[in-house]
């Protein structure tokens, strides 16, 4: 009885999948024409089995969803450099304090990543990247996927069975090996973007380049340094913090500048405390002035109050960005 529910198992498993059959599609033209047809793509939409999906043009521009080592992170690429909107564990595990974590987490950032989508994901880089890692000689297996479609499976690599030959999926693990160490080892789906949905893609971009606003750059530091303060209260109550700070970046960050922020505790024994700030973009490795005021309600008695203030200034290197420049790219690349 055990031999038979074996037999009856590897008749399922051939029906559904088996080799090529003689005098059938040739593999070795389905694979040739999937491939090519994958190169000429103006724009491809990879799937990933994690549920994250991100769109790479043929100039290599990315918009969508990736996931970096369990985390799900929103990525954009325009302009050569990559922008990311990462959760605050994402920046933890790059080494952050939970605090410096926590502001890049709230909003987008210029990053460098293990490798860069726009590159390794443009549809004829994935092409010939593919072409290098199968053989059309090599054994291939004939299987139908769950929705009906028919298609030949090369070491991971599925195209269909009957023309027009497309890529429907491969393995991460066909690309280069940074890749499913990144991304994970998983089936990446392939859904080409038809001329009619161009529009909708570019309207994504620039939607998404709308909310860019001044990215963090990831990596280098700016350090700052405060060279004077001042205290000027007026017999209203109204008193201003004025600080003096040198900023200066410790690593590279072209085409960025500085974010400075003055965060200023106003305090007196007897009239109470107060917060304000205020944060400014200058140049990097200057000099910039800032200054906060707070307004105190004075109570009817006489004499004097001693007020004090103690201000905490930081500054992260920032991204300058042209949208209009970038939307002007994402047109040009989605013309069709």
């Amino acid at each position: 009885m055990r031999g038979l529910l074996a037999l009856v198992a590897v008749l399922l498993l051939t029906a559904c999948e088996s080799a090529a059959p003689a005098g059938g599609p040739d593999p070795r033209s389905a694979v040739e024409g999937a491939l090519g047809a994958l190169a000429r793509e103006t724009a491809v939409t990879y799937e990933l089995g994690s549920g994250q999906a991100f769109t790479v043009t043929q100039k290599g521009l990315v918009t969508g969803t990736l996931p970096l080592h369990g985390q799900e992170v929103q990525a954009l690429r325009a302009g050569g450099d990559l922008f990311v909107r990462a959760p605050a564990a994402h920046w933890q595990e790059q080494g952050m304090a939970a605090d410096r974590a926590a502001e890049y987490g709230a909003r987008w950032a210029r990053a460098v990543l293990a490798f860069d989508p726009g590159w390794t994901f443009a549809p004829a880089t994935v092409a010939q990247a593919l072409r290098s890692a199968v053989s059309p000689v090599d054994r291939s297996l004939r299987a139908t996927l769950a929705d009906g479609l028919d298609v030949f499976d090369l070491s991971g690599l599925r195209v269909t069975a009957a023309p027009p030959y497309r890529v429907v999926s491969f393995a991460s693990a066909l690309l280069a090996p940074v890749v499913p160490q990144t991304v994970g080892r998983t089936d990446i789906g392939v859904r080409p973007v038809v001329a009619d949905r161009l529009a909708d893609l570019r309207s994504r971009f620039d939607e998404t380049l709308d909310g860019l606003g001044q990215p963090f750059v990831a990596g280098p530091v700016v350090a700052t340094t405060v060279t004077g303060h001042t205290l000027h209260c007026t017999g209203s109550g109204a008193c201003t913090d004025t600080v003096h700070v040198d900023n200066d970046l410790l690593g590279d960050a072209p085409r960025a500048s500085a974010r400075v922020v003055l965060k200023t505790a106003v305090s007196s024994p007897r009239l109470g405390e107060q917060d304000c700030g205020q944060e400014l973009v200058t140049p990097l490795n200057g000099t910039s002035t800032l200054s906060c005021s707070v307004k105190f309600a004075l109570p009817k008695l006489t004499g004097t109050a001693r007020v004090a203030a103690t201000p905490n200034v930081s500054a992260e290197p920032v991204a300058t960005v042209d949208p209009a420049a970038l939307k002007n790219e994402v047109a040009a690349a989605l013309t069709p």
